[in-house]
């Protein structure tokens, strides 16, 4: 059973359709709604579409709980107790509408709990309300957004110990390898004798399937299953770690193994 998390802000509509597709995917057991508990114009906002989706999602019976998208130690407290109640089921939370400190506090809170997973909905339209900019009224449009003031400086807190995601060098070199492959291996096997091993030794396709199978748990690869094989592909966070280790130089992928031999051909005369 999954459980749910979302923040209310101006695009409650937008939030509603992200959560039906994942409704489609996914049994739903539980929703949470957050929202700005703050009395200025910007929680008025908040609470006024918290309604509109109260009654769009009333067959879920949301847990309604109010926050201060604006205090760390708010919305590190709330997503916190959230993830702690619901441990031991997935939560997936919704940070279409945050405030960018909302949720890059949320991202670090997430990071502690092995149940959490962080999504967002991303609108059809783009820019539209942008000016042609071969136009004057570009340039106007862009002093009117940039007319803000410092008001304070916000530090998004994270834990000083480094989330170690990458164990030893082979692991990097699966990463480039499939880096390099398009991002997939069709099988374990195709990756072991890309990587210039022996898929037959049992010992080395059993030290393989583990690696994989930690590294998939840490989020950097994922197997799906195709036919009799399961492939073994990059996920997002995967490729992104290999194109950097690519690009800064310090890696690059194992050699391809040996060529077979060609048999010698015996004539006679």
């Amino acid at each position: 059973m999954v459980v749910t998390v979302h923040y209310v802000g101006f695009h409650p509509n937008l939030v509603f359709q992200g959560f039906e597709q994942i409704r489609l995917r996914y049994p739903i057991e539980k929703v949470y709604l957050v929202y700005d508990a703050k009395p200025d114009r910007y929680g008025a906002v908040s609470r006024y579409n918290l309604k509109r989706l109260q009654e769009a999602l009333s067959f879920f019976k949301p847990v309604t709980v109010k926050v201060n998208p604006l205090s760390y130690s708010s919305v590190a407290s709330v997503f916190y107790a959230i993830l702690s109640v619901e441990k031991g089921k997935q939560v997936l939370i919704d940070i279409t509408d945050m405030p960018p400190y909302m949720a890059s506090a949320v991202t670090v809170v997430a990071m502690m709990f092995g149940n959490a997973r962080v999504y967002a909905v991303q609108p059809q339209q783009h820019g539209e309300f942008i000016p042609d900019p071969d136009t004057p009224e570009f340039a106007n449009f862009i002093a009117r957004k940039d007319n803000l003031q410092l008001g304070a400086l916000f530090e998004v807190e994270v834990p000083s110990r480094p989330l170690e995601l990458i164990e030893d060098e082979r692991e990097v070199d699966i990463l480039v390898t499939l880096y390099t492959k398009n991002g997939s291996a069709g099988s374990i096997a195709q990756l072991i004798e890309w990587m210039g091993e022996d898929p037959r030794n049992p010992v080395v396709k059993a030290t393989y399937s583990r690696i994989v199978a930690s590294m998939e748990e840490k989020g950097l690869l994922k197997r799906i299953r195709e036919g009799r094989n399961r492939t073994v592909k990059l996920t997002e966070l995967g490729t992104a770690i290999a194109e950097a280790r690519v690009r800064l130089g310090v890696a690059k992928p194992p050699p391809a193994p040996p060529l077979p031999e060609k048999p010698l051909s015996l004539h006679t005369p």
